[in-house]
């Protein structure tokens, strides 16, 4: 087990930039997913493109060139109390027009406990220093951090949403959605961008169904391909919808 942080630059990033700059476009890092590596650790390869076990996804707070390298930037990030686990690897994601792809691999040097609001957790916010290319070009995106919000705003912002019956998403604050029966969720036609959802382990989904709904009258990207329902196949597993150029991506 290492005795420090790490972070690797990954071939998909490499590859990425490389489109980005050769396409005249921008990059913008997207989203951090963190896992618990099902207890392990793994080794460090940049030719991963998933995490061992993902478990919940995590905003991208701020980033920003390093003073004293050109070809390293410093990435903030924060991880919601929604889920009880140690984490152990995060992949961080990043963007060039409608293209998402992995670019960092950070593994952290000993499990780090997330807890939820309701076990004392709080958010939890990592600083990492990133490889890139200093002929790229990154936009800054910044997302309003919530490390000082009072504890009825935290409460507000990161408690799950438990479906029993069929209901609408909330798009705001990247909520996590919690089938605890078989229903469906409709995503609004509204102004929110991103939430979670998955299926608790105590449902059955050989005798029923739990399904995230396209807004009204559109449709949307369901592992790259359109469908206005997205029905979920597994149990257990955070997913995340995203709406990126006013079209949402299951």
């Amino acid at each position: 087990m290492s005795s420090k942080n790490e972070s690797l630059w990954l071939v998909s990033g490499m590859a990425g930039e490389n489109q980005a700059r050769a396409l005249n476009l921008s990059l913008e890092f997207t989203r951090v997913v963190v896992g618990d590596a099902n207890g392990s650790y793994p080794p460090m390869d940049n030719t991963i493109t998933s995490l061992v076990n993902e478990r919940i996804t995590g905003e991208v707070l701020d980033h920003r060139l390093d003073p004293n390298d050109a070809n390293q930037r410093i990435v903030d990030m924060a991880i919601p109390p929604s889920l009880d686990f140690d984490a152990v690897e995060l992949l961080l994601y990043a963007k060039y027009g409608e293209v998402e792809f992995p670019h960092t691999y950070f593994r952290l040097a000993a499990p780090y406990p997330i807890r939820t609001l309701e076990k004392g957790g709080s958010q939890a916010t990592l600083k990492f220093t990133i490889r890139v290319s200093e002929h790229s070009d990154f936009s800054v995106f910044l997302v309003p951090s919530l490390s000082h919000v009072d504890q009825q705003q935290l409460d507000e912002s990161y408690n799950s949403v438990f479906i029993a019956k069929d209901t609408v998403a909330n798009t705001n604050r990247n909520k996590l959605h919690i089938f605890l029966n078989h229903a469906d969720l409709q995503i609004p036609d509204s102004s929110g961008d991103k939430f979670q959802f998955m299926v608790d382990d105590s449902i059955d989904l050989n005798t029923g169904t739990c399904r995230v709904l396209a807004p009204s009258g559109q449709q949307m990207m369901v592992s790259g391909i359109t469908s206005d329902i997205a029905d979920i196949q597994d149990v257990g597993v955070i997913h995340t919808a995203l709406k990126i150029n006013g079209v949402w991506k299951v």
